[in-house]
């Protein structure tokens, strides 16, 4: 085939496709086909170069992102599905390949509702949505063992309200539950239940209990519907928000993998009922500030002088308060981890904020004996961070001693005696690992802002363990946060 000839093929390829679709163009898609373009004879080039750069969010961008090794030519549009198949051809237009796009729709409400078992009547979509017209009024749910004793009869009541049966399988919660053979024990639950593919699993419980339950949804019938209603603070901003699902692996020759099992899964909705909180004990409410706090180091300054100006009564008052201030932290923790995950969802973008205390944070979580849970093990790891930080000359002494004395006010542990150099540099290892060959730390250069490094050395890492050790070296039991309830080994 002549180049003028090629042209005219790619001409009807990037015509055809701008019909077919809108806004799948991304600046590296556009650099793949320019450089398929390039090897064109130099006459060929300009009429081509053009059209491409008129509409910069061609779909033929994305159609041709990864042209095949050898075949310069775009792909062409098949006729019977050209949004979703393409058609790779050489020069001599033999077929030697295709590429199947498929845009996953990923749409979910999270809805803010406030006393949802405590007036039935007033809300029906837990009991409703996903009800089949003409199909039984039943529902499966998945319930924290912890929220069933509390309110077990209150769920049964909802849902008697709205005349819908439930089938309810109780689980297990914390961090050292997360295993498997809980999504097993969904999964052949909802065999002997019959649960039809369109019909949803509701979850109601913490963190660990939604990601069970959502890896049982994902799996079971290639996937059934999911909805969420989180009834603890961590959960309420962390786990119900993005589209992680999983459990921890005990793998035979490494030990306790955390979160090692999972899927990316969206819920179906998401109902966020802040008035469970009121049943939190005050350390699983600090708890969930480890990881509103992360939010507001590395995003929002104002979220952080919250957490200064009221923090220690949102946690007194557990979130009940009527001031507004325990509904604009939620509000922006859950607003802020949207953003952040909204575009992201598949985390194909590694440089991520919100990972913001989840470097060292797993593996202290992990270590054999510690009563360490997962929002203190991100402050843990956060703090540490802070300090590493000001070692940088990214923030000044004085930035570094107001989060400190900010996450003392509110009970948050700043140090435990399993962070040590060689923990650390595991949790390092593990995060270079999971985080594609590069560290990846988020640092704060603020209070409401970071940057990503990738030159942390063990050097480095030791010099901030001493510095920490020296600020925690004059307090006290009690100012550390280490009173008589508190677990041991964390202050």
């Amino acid at each position: 085939m002549d180049s003028e000839s090629s042209t005219s093929k790619m001409e009807e390829s990037i015509s055809s496709l701008k019909e077919n679709e809108k806004d799948l163009a991304s600046k590296e898609a556009l650099q793949s086909i320019m450089q398929a373009i390039s090897q064109l004879p130099e006459a060929s080039k300009s009429k081509l170069e053009k059209a491409i750069k008129e509409d910069s969010n061609s779909p033929a961008t994305l159609a041709a992102k990864r042209p095949l090794e050898g075949y310069p030519c775009l792909p062409q549009p098949n006729a019977r599905a050209p949004r979703n198949v393409f058609t790779f051809r050489d020069s001599n237009e033999k077929v030697v390949g295709w590429r199947n796009y498929y845009e996953l729709p990923v749409e979910y409400d999270l809805e803010i509702r406030s006393g949802i078992l405590d007036d039935p009547a007033s809300f029906a979509s837990l009991a409703t949505k996903m009800l089949p017209a003409n199909g039984p009024r039943r529902r499966f749910l998945v319930v924290d063992d912890a929220v069933q004793e509390r309110y077990g009869d209150k769920l049964q009541a909802y849902f008697k309200t709205h005349n819908v049966t439930t089938k309810v399988v109780i689980i297990k919660g914390e961090e050292e539950n997360k295993r498997y053979d809980q999504v097993d024990a969904i999964l052949e639950a909802c065999c002997e239940f019959g649960l039809h593919r369109r019909e949803p699993i509701v979850a109601v419980g913490g963190g660990c209990v939604l990601d069970v339950a959502g890896l049982a949804a994902n799996l079971y019938r290639r996937g059934v519907p999911l909805i969420r209603v989180p009834t603890t603070l961590l959960a309420l901003v962390d786990a119900a928000v993005g589209v992680k699902n999983g459990v921890d692996y005990c793998s035979r020759s490494i030990g306790p993998q955390k979160n090692r099992v999972g899927s990316f899964y969206g819920p179906a909705a998401c109902y966020l009922d802040k008035t469970f909180i009121a049943t939190q004990d005050e350390r699983n409410i600090v708890n969930g500030l480890g990881e509103v706090m992360k939010l507001a180091l590395v995003r929002s300054p104002e979220l952080f002088g919250l957490l200064e100006a009221h923090g220690p009564r949102l946690v007194r008052e557990r979130f009940q308060g009527a001031d507004g201030a325990a509904d604009r932290v939620i509000e922006m923790s859950t607003e802020i981890m949207l953003e952040e995950l909204g575009p992201n969802l598949w985390e194909d973008q590694l440089e991520r904020c919100v990972d913001y205390g989840h470097t060292f944070s797993k593996i202290i979580e992990m270590q054999p004996g510690a009563d360490i849970m997962h929002g203190e093990a991100v402050n843990l790891d956060g703090f540490l961070c802070v300090v590493l930080s000001h070692r940088r000359g990214m923030i000044t002494a004085a930035q570094r001693d107001r989060i400190f004395a900010a996450m003392r006010a509110l009970n948050l542990p700043t140090t435990c005696d399993f962070m040590t150099i060689d923990v650390m540099m595991k949790g390092l290892a593990d995060a270079v690992e999971h985080r594609h060959g590069a560290q990846r730390i988020p640092l704060i250069d603020d209070i409401g802002h970071s940057v990503c490094v990738n030159d942390l050395s063990r050097e480095e890492l030791e010099g901030a363990l001493a510095d920490l050790a020296a600020l925690h070296a004059g307090l006290g039991e009690e100012e550390a946060g280490q009173g008589e309830e508190a677990p041991p080994r964390r202050r």
